[in-house]
């Protein structure tokens, strides 16, 4: 695009063309004699405003804040490149976590890769945060827990402390964002191959939770932090009284308390976070944590297994207003698969929720992203757009609501709009859930982008295997680009994940307002032997 004094601003029309190049650059770089002057390149994916023959844009600001925090001969990229890239590119980047920077609002997730860490290293003060991390870091999610440490002379709290932590294991083990691994035998590491103690070893753990008891008289304090081990830093801490007259419930309260302030730190971030917050039962919280697992699979089945959850969560505890709105979201999606009068069933029933969940808390933005279902499921296509316009109004900074919006504008058949939302979306949620990809790839396929369709799909279908709708729709995209082997491999993996398919039942559920879409993609289906 232009020159900028020693710097250099280019535009790529392939996300992987991007990356590439600026790695073949810094590899060349890195080759030639030490005279040779070192580069440092910036990667960002976003939206950008075109003025005559310059661009500029969050998306180009954003690019040059990553080219600064890069080390001489390194490429840095944001976190929205990293997860679009998925296996696309063979380049190991390093995650070196959040940085605030220059008029960004929103701190960046970046990840860096170096041709030669000696350089890196050798460039002093400008050396960035991820040239001090290992070479290889375990994912946010990975943690330990170790025994609670006894500080009083009292041999019952010994046994309080190992209680406390296994029961924090077997808690944070049910939920599938967090990995545990066991750090010492301590905690009934069995001996010989395969033993807990050897996985720990093969997978150090992002974080540990540790903790500690003491007594005082009949009452006692539970103390917990939460450590990076890579950083030192300490991520959470709190504290816990308790009266001590049944060992066994102050050991079941506090193990809870802790599990959800934990998940809450690390959970999956905001996305799943706010679907559980709300309620101090751990049975509740438990069960949606589970159901919002499970929804994310968006097949027909997991979707009716959720809002039964769901609403077995609403009834242990009636003000935990959450799961009321997320039920709905079930609700109106299963009346997509459903005949008509059974469809109008569950449509009243989700708007019964609604109302509760709009009447209690009508400041919340989770009742509209779900109202927006609704709409979508009664054809009402404005409606749905400015329901999730209210939920991105009571919540701007909120990445799900604006991927809500996005959802709704791609399915009244607005891909482009949808598609830059979508975009900004992303760049705020690394690992997103599967839905966000759908939006992005019936974005592109209706846009006629089917490379880049295909790029997402088979992204997603990488990250999430059990996701309902990635090989539905590559076996649509390989039919149309003439892939026939590819395409039926689809179908048969399609047919083995739910032998009831229904491609009339399929393409009904994606709430589209295109009939010509609607038809293609139906053709495009049923041309590769899926059942009509």
């Amino acid at each position: 695009v232009k020159l900028m004094g020693d710097g250099v601003l280019v535009e790529f029309a392939s996300l992987v063309d991007a990356v590439e190049c600026a790695v073949a650059v810094q590899t060349a770089c890195s080759t030639a004699d030490d005279k040779r002057v070192r580069l440092r390149i910036g990667v960002n994916l976003g939206d950008i405003i075109i003025d005559g023959g310059d661009i500029y844009g969050d998306g180009v600001n954003i690019a040059a804040r990553l080219e600064a925090m890069a080390a001489p001969g390194g490429v840095c990229i944001s976190s929205i490149v990293y997860e679009s890239l998925g296996n696309r590119v063979d380049v190991a980047f390093v995650d070196a976590g959040e940085h605030e920077v220059k008029n960004i609002p929103r701190p960046i997730h970046v990840y860096h890769w170096t041709a030669k860490a000696s350089d890196a290293r050798s460039a002093g003060d400008h050396m960035p945060v991820s040239d001090r991390l290992p070479a290889t870091v375990p994912h946010r999610s990975t943690i330990s827990v170790t025994p609670f440490e006894n500080l009083s002379n009292d041999s019952e709290l010994g046994f309080l402390c190992e209680g406390i932590a296994e029961d924090i294991i077997t808690a944070l083990g049910n939920i599938s964002q967090l990995t545990v691994v066991r750090p010492t035998p301590a905690l009934g590491a069995r001996d010989g191959a395969g033993s807990l103690a050897d996985t720990a070893a093969r997978q150090p753990a992002r974080y540990t939770l540790e903790g500690s008891i003491r007594k005082a008289g009949n009452r006692i304090r539970v103390s917990a932090q939460l450590l990076d081990n890579f950083s030192g830093v300490q991520s959470w801490a709190q504290r816990y009284d308790r009266d001590v007259s049944d060992m066994f419930q102050v050991q079941d309260d506090v193990a809870r308390n802790i599990v959800i302030a934990v998940h809450g730190e690390l959970g999956a971030g905001s996305y799943s976070d706010r679907w559980q917050r709300g309620t101090n039962n751990f049975e509740a919280w438990q069960l949606s944590a589970k159901s919002f697992h499970e929804f994310q699979k968006h097949s027909p089945d997991s979707i009716a297994k959720s809002a039964a959850m769901w609403d077995r969560a609403f009834a242990i505890d009636p003000d935990f207003l959450a799961p009321r709105a997320a039920s709905a979201f079930c609700y109106a999606q299963m009346a997509l698969w459903k005949d008509r009068k059974t469809a109008e069933e569950y449509i009243a029933k989700a708007q019964s929720y609604i109302d509760i969940a709009m009447a209690a808390a009508p400041r919340d933005a989770r009742p509209y992203s779900a109202k927006r279902a609704i709409e979508i499921a009664k054809g009402n296509y404005a409606e749905a757009i400015a329901a999730a316009q209210t939920a991105c109004d009571l919540e701007p900074n909120e990445p799900s609501c604006v991927a809500n919006l996005a959802l709704a504008l791609m399915c009244a058949d607005e891909p482009r709009n949808a598609l830059a939302l979508m975009t900004k979306a992303t760049q705020e949620i690394s690992n997103y859930p599967g839905w966000f990809a759908t939006v992005k790839i019936q974005s592109h396929y209706m846009i006629g982008n089917l490379a880049e369709a295909v790029h997402e799909a088979e992204d997603i279908l990488r990250r999430a295997p059990d996701f309902y709708a990635a090989p539905v729709l590559l076996a649509a995209l390989n039919a149309e680009l003439g892939r026939v082997d590819e395409a039926r491999k689809m179908g048969e993996k399609v047919r083995q994940m739910d032998p009831q398919f229904s491609v009339e039942t399929f393409v009904k559920s994606q709430g589209l307002k295109n009939i010509e879409h609607r038809e293609r993609l139906f053709t495009a289906l049923t041309s590769v032997g899926l059942p009509e």
